[in-house]
Parts: structure tokens; C-alpha cells; sequence
């Protein structure tokens, strides 16, 4: 076993939030990473920031979920009001409307406003068009895509998908039958490398030097343990010299291997990478990972945990 040391991190969110909690420092990834000690952010969910020193510096902030807590519901962002319509801000030809980019911290806080007592919520999958100037409202999606038994795209492409059923059974898959979508609680499509472990192997492409692979960036990865209990999120900030590099995809797979994964899939990552808490001590949102000027992106799609 690797040796490890906890430390204490002191983050600051642009809001003005100071999130405290308990580091873990260590040169490289240690083998397995240890839940019983990490902080309680909700009933069945324990965090851990781990920073690493090789093969470069990297922040990540994982999360595990158990997914058979009592009363735990999963939900995502759903179509937008104007689902169908020609995005108003989109000109170079017509794109229709899939959903309204919102952040990810204000898809727990619209939650928890309407009564829903959200607990977690993640970035998940990419979308179009990803243009300049970047920042228009809405967002198509190029693949399957479903909330809370409803589709969210009209894409029928099927590719590497985090698939959450009503009954909190997760899987990563390929494939996802039409006659089950109305029990689908989430059904998110993967980016770039996609689906990047199965059965606790990684999948590796032929070419070490594969630019999905090797590039580094800031991520959004899920896993999912060999009896489908623990749901597992990772998010690694990216591309700030001196403080955190970013991650590829073999480090990914470390690091969610060393959680407990044998399962993984990477999501849309860069600006979008962000990680949000309840802390119900403070009653405020917990954003503990940093991005370049503490710019936290509109995104299409975010997926939240909430307890009945």
C-alpha cells in the first residue's frame, strides 16, 4: 500500500463560500482509497479530496454514493420549455432545442427551491454547438439522452451511456432498449474516450499516444463498484500551472479503480467539470474544485441525488 498523508484544503468559491474538508496527499495514486474515513456530505454519500504529486499535480474531488440508502432518488436536467424550437441565438443554420444550459450549482439551488431535497448534483454529458462566442443558452445533444423516464434528445444514436434506473440500478453500457426509457431515471451519454473501463480492465486504445487518452484537461468521470452498490464521481481540476495539470484518461482509471470502480465512463469535462454539495450545517451549496478565474460554466446536462 501506498503511503498517504491527510492534510487539510482550504477552498474559495467566487460566492463567497469557504469550503473546509479533509485532504488526502500523497505522491502517486494510492491502491485503494479509504471510505471509512472520508467526510459525510449526506446520508450514503462520503467525499475525498485526493491530491496527487506524480505523474503530475492533480486536485481531484471524489465522491462515493451509495445507491441503496434508503429514500435516495436520482434526477437530471430535463427538456427545456421550448424543447423543438430553433435555438433563437444559434444562426449559422437551424438547430432545434434539447434543454436549457444551466450550472450545475444552480440545478441543486432551483431544486432545493422547489421543495426537492437535493443533496448532490454533477456535470454529466456534452452537447452542441460548441462555437464561438460560447455562450448560447441552449444545447443539443448528439446521442440518446433521458431524464426521468422521458427522452431528452431526439438523437437515436446509442453510444457509452451512464444508464440510472428508477430502481437506483446503474450500468455503463452501449445499448439501451426503447422499452425501457420510461424507467430510466438518467440515461447520460459519455465524451471523448468514452466509456474507459469494464470489468475492472481498461480500455485502452491500440495507440499508446491516443489523443483521447493521453490529453489533459479537467474531468468528469463516473464508476460503479462489481455489486452495484457504490456509485462513484470524480472531478479533477485542469490546465492551472502550479496547482492542478489535469487528468487523461489512464489516470482516470486509477483513480476510480483505487476508489472501488470496475466500471467507468468519462464525461464532458474542461470549463464544465463541477462538483456540488448541500451542506445543510451552513444551508448553502459546497463547490469544492476550482476552475481557472473561478468561471463555473452553463451546462446542458446535470445530474442530481435527492432523498424522499
Amino acid at each position: 500500500m501506498k503511503r498517504a498523508l491527510f492534510v487539510v484544503s482550504v477552498g474559495l468559491w467566487a460566492g463567497g463560500l469557504l469550503a473546509e474538508a479533509p485532504a488526502l496527499h500523497t505522491a502517486t495514486c494510492p491502491d485503494t482509497l479509504d471510505w471509512e474515513s472520508a467526510t459525510e456530505i449526506g446520508r450514503g454519500m462520503k467525499y475525498i479530496h485526493l491530491t496527487l504529486d506524480e505523474p503530475r499535480r492533480m486536485e481531484n474531488y471524489l465522491v462515493r454514493v451509495d445507491l441503496h440508502a434508503p429514500g435516495l432518488r436520482v434526477t437530471s436536467s430535463g427538456r427545456a420549455s421550448n424543447w423543438g424550437e430553433p435555438m433563437p441565438d444559434y444562426t449559422n443554420s437551424v438547430i432545434l432545442i434539447d434543454v436549457k444550459r444551466q450550472r450545475t450549482r444552480e440545478f441543486l439551488q432551483e431544486h432545493r427551491t422547489h421543495g426537492t431535497n437535493m443533496v448532490l448534483a454533477l456535470n454529466t454529458s456534452p452537447w452542441g454547438p460548441w462555437c464561438p462566442p460560447f455562450t448560447h443558452a441552449y444545447g443539443r445533444f448528439a446521442s440518446l439522452t433521458v431524464s426521468d423516464g422521458r427522452r431528452v434528445s431526439r438523437s437515436e444514436r446509442r453510444n457509452g451511456m451512464l444508464v440510472i434506473y428508477t430502481n437506483n440500478v446503474a450500468v455503463i453500457t452501449n445499448e439501451l432498449d426503447d422499452a425501457r426509457i420510461p424507467s430510466v431515471a438518467a440515461a447520460h451519454p459519455g465524451h471523448g474516450a468514452g466509456i474507459i473501463m469494464k470489468g475492472g480492465q481498461p480500455l485502452a486504445p491500440v495507440n499508446p499516444k491516443s489523443k483521447a487518452w493521453r490529453g489533459l484537461a479537467p474531468r468528469t468521470a463516473f464508476g460503479i463498484s462489481a455489486d452495484g452498490r457504490w456509485l462513484y464521481g470524480v472531478v479533477v481540476d485542469g490546465r492551472q500551472p502550479g496547482y492542478s495539470l489535469g487528468a487523461d484518461m489512464y489516470d482516470l482509471v486509477r483513480i476510480l479503480k483505487a476508489a472501488g470502480a470496475v466500471d467507468a465512463i468519462n464525461m464532458d469535462g474542461g470549463g464544465s467539470a463541477t462538483l456540488v454539495w448541500w451542506d445543510e450545517q451552513k444551508k448553502s451549496p459546497v463547490v469544492p474544485n476550482h476552475h481557472m478565474f473561478w468561471s463555473y460554466r452553463p451546462v446542458a446536462m446535470n445530474i442530481g441525488f435527492f432523498f424522499e
